[in-house]
């Protein structure tokens, strides 16, 4: 039923109604109920071999913007244990080493390439093999962006790669012309090089393992997501985008995509297996969103913009709540980002336990550069060899400008406009006069360009308040987790919670940053969600090496490390 018969009697319009909302609770319990489908496929042609339903213990992490650690323990004894345990019987059969594994609950699919696998034997003779995947996201860890994706390995006459303009048509568009680099025999010879078709297929894009969805530079425009700018000297993808997806609060999305399943986009060829890699705006905070707000007031509404400098955000409040249609239709669940749809407060029966921490924000100046801005060494160089051509002239030495340049350069090159200090005053004036100062941000960019504006917002971004929630839920009591149509939410749409004895009452409103998905033989599907700052739940160990793998690609993009 979707719409009430008001021919009816009253007692008979509530006797239905109730019905109707009684099998919609059944259909979500037995969806609920339902266990995960859990495959296994081979690395070849992505066949299916193996259907996993006795396993002991199984648990799925699936952070934004970063890979996650899937886990499978099976008895030793069992057929899916021993295909996964034999390598060499993998490759002699043709369906190669790599192992793809599936896994699908509620609508959310979680795949990945497995990265290892062991056996363990108890002192009583039980073997059991543990299997580690890590997320698809690994695989996009993995993508170079070559300064010229055009031309070969031996020549890159273009210095630095670039894009700008809206974020989605940047990051896949960078994404989509080094997936063709990738794939372009020309460039980088096929796997078997003496298959003469193999020459060719590169340039049918259903044969690829990787493919962005298409969007054109006007449809980002009209979305009215925030711009950005992304260059690379040989950076690696998502070293160069997840900074600009998180400071646009952009949310990428991947699925892998199996013959049967609906399209990705109309009119789709696929290739079976293949990872479909797309950009949604699941935060809505430039267009006008629900951010905060108290019990006692109900939610605020708030649109985020940019400085006039362009280095700091601010929120303003604009009155009136948008109506959202699709919250009135029965059996239609899913999160509008302008109005989050889902609220855990302290008493709620889907919480199960919580933690919640915030960090306050860092220091209130940011510095970067090294570099002096186009133009200003070259006129130095200019002025010094014009300079000692005339005096060498003069005193009859002949023209000793270029010797006396060459001498001089390396005490005058960059050492004006090589530097860049920014001070946020938003954040001086909240945090108080006493304080941290300042912050050094290395980048291997020229100063008072655009680079070192992505370079100062990306500290202002790294040095903000967090706020970090992680919930372990129960599903459906009374909010169903899942593919949009499916569940209420997923990963990247915002949820709003309190802190449980907080007095002050303050809702808070996160998007939901990591989804973990775990079950045994002994306990059903749990969900638990990280909400906001993932970094501030994460084991402190984890945060130091990210730190270290982000300081070494800067450390690259300066030439200082190899």
């Amino acid at each position: 039923m979707t719409a009430v018969d008001f021919d009816l009697t009253l007692a008979e319009q509530c006797a239905a109604i109730m019905e109707e909302t009684d099998r919609i609770h059944r259909e979500l319990e037995r969806m609920r109920n339902t266990p995960p489908l859990l495959r296994l496929w081979t690395g070849a042609n992505c066949d299916l071999v193996h259907i996993v339903e006795c396993e002991d213990d199984a648990r799925w992490e699936d952070p934004e913007l970063d890979t996650g650690v899937g886990t499978l323990k099976i008895d030793f004894s069992m057929p899916q244990a021993q295909w996964l345990n034999d390598m060499h019987g993998r490759m002699e059969r043709g369906e190669k080493i790599n192992v793809i594994v599936s896994v699908d609950y509620m609508g959310i699919r979680w795949s990945g390439l497995m990265k290892e696998v062991g056996v363990e034997t108890d002192d009583l003779g039980y073997s059991v093999l543990t299997a580690t995947f890590l997320s698809d996201f690994q695989q996009l860890k993995t993508k170079l962006l070559w300064s010229t994706p055009v031309m070969p390995a031996i020549f890159q006459p273009i210095k630095v790669f670039g894009l700008a303009g809206p974020i989605p048509w940047v990051v896949l568009g960078a994404l989509h012309i080094n997936l063709r680099r990738e794939n372009s025999p020309i460039l980088t010879l096929p796997d078997d090089p003496l298959k003469f078709s193999s020459w060719w297929e590169g340039y049918d894009m259903s044969t690829w393992t990787v493919v962005t969805k298409p969007g054109s530079f006007m449809d980002g425009v009209a979305s009215g997501v925030p711009w950005g700018k992304l260059t690379s000297r040989f950076k690696y993808w998502h070293e160069a985008a997840t900074a600009m997806l998180a400071d646009g609060e952009q949310s990428l999305q991947w699925r892998r995509w199996f013959t049967g399943d609906p399209l990705p986009w109309p009119n789709a060829k696929l290739r079976h297996g293949a990872l479909v890699v797309w950009v949604e705006d699941k935060s809505g905070i430039f267009a006008g969103t629900s951010n905060g707000g108290t019990w006692f007031d109900g939610l605020k509404r708030n649109i985020r913009s940019y400085t006039d400098d362009f280095y700091e955000d601010i929120d303003e409040a604009i009155t009136g709540m948008p109506t959202v249609a699709d919250y009135r239709v029965p059996g239609k669940r899913l999160t509008d980002a302008r109005v989050p749809y889902v609220y855990y407060p302290p008493d709620s029966p889907g919480v199960i336990r919580s933690s919640f921490r915030q960090k306050l924000p860092g220091p209130v100046q940011l510095v970067t550069g090294g570099s002096s801005m186009p133009g200003v060494n070259e006129t130095m160089g200019a002025l010094v060899q014009g300079v000692f051509d005339v005096v060498g002239n003069a005193l009859q030495f002949g023209s000793v400008g270029g010797s006396i340049d060459r001498i001089l350069a390396p005490f005058y090159e960059d050492t004006v406009a090589a530097w860049i200090a920014v001070k946020l005053l938003r954040r001086a004036q909240q945090v108080g006069d006493f304080r941290e100062f300042e912050y050094f941000i290395a980048s291997g960019g020229k100063a008072y360009t655009l680079d070192s504006l992505a370079a100062i917002r990306a500290g202002a971004y790294e040095t903000r308040t967090i706020f970090s929630g992680s919930m372990e839920i129960a599903n459906a009591a009374p909010y169903v987790i899942g593919a949009p149509g499916i569940g209420h939410f997923d990963r990247g749409d915002r949820v709003a919670t309190r802190i449980p004895g907080d007095l002050t009452q303050r809702i808070h409103v996160e998007r939901v940053s990591n989804r973990i998905i775990a079950w045994g033989v002994d306990r059903v599907v749990d969900v638990e969600i990280v909400l906001g700052g993932e970094k501030l739940q994460q084991d402190p160990i984890l945060r130091l090496m990210s730190e270290i793998a982000t300081t070494k690609s800067e450390l690259k993009d300066m030439g200082v490390m190899g």
